[in-house]
């Protein structure tokens, strides 16, 4: 009786009910609705000039459960709530006792905001429930979805302000009551996830001795779903071509004495106790040169493939894979050093993709003339400075890994089932031929 009351009370807004239905049988019932006044209080949610919509729904055959038809139903009303009512977000709010609703909700979009304590009587009890919220926009770096995940994961922190500050494929960057950066990743690539960038972090602030700042982990929460790193906001400002044209010939000269004394003493470290975080550049691709011919290289043009095989030519044929290997930034930009009121490094952030790895890796965007790095004349200065290194290979391999990037972003399409990088990819090699 008490279902039939939740189900059937009357609505002071827009309302559909539904009756869920699989190869015609009706195996559930589901509810639609607009949020109004009352229910932005019971749920706790802030009320916007945002057209938001609630939704309930069970699916009442046991034999039909686990098998993604609840998932498939959530998507077809966000498509329908999307085209038909200009939503801007969803919400419902599952009994936390109940898992294999969460998780079916969780893989469909919705993320958890907030906890809603004895929130709903079920069977003369009030249960403690979950709210949770698809956003269409921006539901991938959902600040409330993040406050609520700090707060849950570290207790004794509490958000009172959080605001994006970047994001990459699969990570998002939160700036944290002005004062912490926390990062998530939802990945469960290890090579790439934040337990290996928290080791790196560790070893690098215990070995270090250098002025320059790095991130000093204090929170971190890792698991196969979700990684969360935090660590206190290194003050500065990013380095760009444009401030580097401003600054004197003099002060030009000592940040690329501080970027080479960096990494000189960052490649000098003894990586024995990190030696698990070693990267093969080569194997690599090689590797995903296999991952190619086995999926979509059959289907690629002619000018597709004698670009790939040329490459492969390339590759087999340098000698730039065999030297020196170290403790590497590898991803070592502009966009990651930063600047004191002086113009002197003060920081290097995004250790993301670090490792033991080729020397020459460090100098990739160093010696990249784009509208986002310096240029070739400064990355080969660095290189001077730094001493004791083959420039002309460094610049080979800066050049290979160039080549490589059509067929990088291929390759990230394939593994990440993301058609638009597969595109790109294959549209980078045509410009780049006929460019030629």
């Amino acid at each position: 009786e008490s279902l039939k009351k939740h189900y059937t009370e009357p609505w002071e807004d827009e309302v559909f009910r539904v009756i869920i239905e699989y190869n015609n049988v009706p195996i559930g019932y589901g509810q639609i609705y607009k949020m109004y006044d009352e229910l932005y209080t019971d749920y706790h949610y802030p009320k916007t000039d945002e057209i938001v919509y609630g939704m309930d729904q069970f699916i009442g055959e046991p034999n039909y459960w686990s098998k993604g038809i609840g998932t498939r139903y959530i998507k077809l009303i966000f498509e329908f709530l999307k085209k038909e009512r200009n939503a801007n977000a969803v919400i419902l709010d599952p009994h936390k006792n109940n898992p294999r609703a969460i998780r079916a909700y969780q893989k469909s979009g919705f993320r958890i905001i907030e906890d809603l304590p004895e929130h709903e009587l079920h069977e003369g009890k009030k249960e403690d429930c979950y709210l949770m919220e698809y956003r269409y926009d921006d539901n991938a770096t959902n600040v409330k979805a993040m406050k609520y995940l700090i707060e849950h994961y570290f207790d004794n922190f509490k958000v009172d302000s959080i605001e994006i500050i970047g994001s990459g494929y699969d990570s998002v960057a939160y700036l944290v009551n002005n004062e912490y950066i926390f990062k998530t990743k939802f990945s469960t690539n290890k090579k790439k996830g934040y337990a290996k960038e928290k080791a790196i972090y560790n070893f690098l602030n215990t070995n270090l001795e250098t002025n320059v700042k790095i991130p000093n982990i204090e929170y971190s929460y890792i698991s196969d779903e979700l990684s969360i790193l935090g660590y206190k906001e290194i003050k500065g400002t990013f380095l760009t071509p444009e401030i580097y044209s401003t600054m004197s010939e003099e002060e030009q000269n000592l940040l690329k004495r501080d970027i080479a004394s960096f990494l000189r003493q960052m490649h000098g470290l003894d990586y024995t106790d990190i030696s698990e975080c070693t990267i093969d550049n080569k194997q690599n691709v090689l590797e995903e040169y296999i991952l190619l011919r086995e999926t979509i290289y059959n289907d690629l043009t002619d000018i597709e493939k004698d670009y790939i095989e040329s490459f492969m030519e390339r590759l087999n044929a340098t000698t730039v894979f065999e030297g020196k290997k170290c403790l590497c930034h590898n991803d070592f930009s502009c966009n990651h050093l930063l600047l004191d009121g002086n113009n002197r490094l003060t920081g290097i952030i995004d250790f993301g993709d670090s490792g033991i790895i080729d020397e020459y890796c460090d100098f990739i965007y160093l010696l990249e003339d784009s509208e986002e790095e310096i240029g070739t004349n400064f990355g080969e200065d660095i290189l001077r400075m730094y001493g004791n290194i083959d420039i002309e290979k460094a610049k080979e391999y800066q050049d290979i890994v160039e080549e490589y990037y059509p067929i990088e972003t291929i390759v990230y399409g394939i593994k990440n089932i993301k058609q638009e990088f597969i595109e790109n990819g294959r549209k980078e090699i045509y410009k780049r031929t006929y460019k030629d």
